[in-house]
């Protein structure tokens, strides 16, 4: 028996006394990113969310098997937030942006079918090519999640109904109870909010992304910030896994979703931890460009020093060889991009010959 066979449809329940403490660890990790939201300048908190859009946006495609490019969306958000520097941008992607700030921007007001089935069709402003979607409507059939060759397939889950008019139905439902229902914490409401849409499937595709963006839009309403502080996607892709097989066994089970909530919970903690570091680095982002303001750069070393300044690259370092890639360049031309910025006391060497690595200087 599927969840919304069950008698009670969709009547959630859950047991308190196991969730208070994941909820307790979850409100003592954001409240220190909602409180410097609110004491740091509007650029700083623009770029700080910048990163967590990039992250966010690229961690939602990737669960659903799809790899953007970095440097892309990147700029496409530094275009839409108005700060970095914008080089190449995506429609595609910027439109999905778009999708998302418009969710956290107005999440005090209600969420309308009609902004809904907008929001699916800017997702898909490219329409796939190699299968159809029904973009800006919901499906007209029944739709099962299955794995396996044909003939030996099997199915993980079924969603409610196979006709739009039934869909329709299930989504009125949906919506009113999102408007209108408050649970006792908004971190609850996100959990639900995310299963409850992703359950009754109600598009051909995009499902997983609209309902993390609607989770996203629960959560910024409960925190009363216009900003996105840290990026649940980000931490759903990294245990993908259990996401998926914690999604099937509560769709096979009763109404009871403890076990999903706790684990929405932990992810927002984990997430808002992560969050902390990513801050760490947008302090030393902003450090960076300001004490070098003066300096020129030129094309291929500002795309380094923002690689740097991003990603994990900033501990480990980077290779010249890596660099070389990065830039698109010649070994010759990538050997001198270095060679300058070690001589501008930018960067500082690790290790030796063909293992070397290139780290930016501490900032002090």
């Amino acid at each position: 028996m599927w969840i919304w066979q069950q008698q009670n449809w969709p009547e959630f329940s859950y047991n308190s006394d196991k969730i208070l403490p994941a909820l307790e660890k979850a409100v003592k990790a954001v409240s220190p990113l909602t409180i410097l939201a609110q004491e740091v300048e509007q650029e700083k908190q623009l770029h700080f969310e910048s990163q967590i859009l990039l992250e966010e946006t690229l961690a939602t495609a990737k669960i659903e098997g799809e790899i953007l490019d970095r440097e892309s969306v990147r700029s496409s958000i530094a275009n839409r937030l108005g700060v970095g520097e914008i080089s190449r941008t995506s429609k595609s992607v910027t439109a999905f942006v778009d999708v998302l700030l418009e969710a956290v921007r107005f999440s005090n007001t209600g969420l309308s079918e009609q902004q809904l089935l907008q929001w699916h069709s800017m997702m898909f402003y490219e329409k796939p090519l190699l299968y159809s979607v029904n973009i800006g409507q919901y499906r007209d059939e029944i739709m099962q999640v299955v794995s396996g060759r044909f003939g030996k397939q099997s199915v993980h889950f079924q969603a409610p109904c196979d006709s739009r008019a039934g869909v329709q139905q299930e989504m009125q439902r949906f919506l009113h109870w999102l408007n209108h229902q408050e649970p006792p914490s908004s971190y609850i409401k996100a959990a639900i909010a995310k299963f409850y849409f992703v359950t009754i499937h109600p598009f051909d595709d995009g499902n997983g992304r609209l309902s993390r963006i609607i989770a996203e839009r629960c959560l910024a309403q409960g925190e009363a910030t216009q900003l996105r502080l840290y990026s649940i996607s980000t931490q759903i892709e990294k245990n993908r896994n259990e996401y998926y097989q914690l999604l099937e066994n509560c769709q096979k089970g009763t109404l009871d979703i403890t076990e999903w909530i706790v684990w929405f919970l932990e992810q927002i903690a984990d997430a808002a931890n992560s969050s902390q570091e990513k801050l760490a680095k947008i302090r030393i982002a902003t450090l960076f460009w300001d004490r070098y303001r003066n300096v020129s750069f030129n094309p291929r070393q500002k795309k380094l020093l923002q690689k740097l300044l991003e990603t994990d690259d900033f501990k480990t370092g980077i290779s010249r060889k890596k660099y070389k890639g990065l830039a698109h360049t010649t070994d010759i031309t990538a050997a001198r991009d270095l060679k300058d910025l070690l001589e501008k006391n930018i960067l500082q060497t690790m290790g030796a010959g063909r293992s070397s690595k290139y780290l930016l200087k501490e900032l002090k």
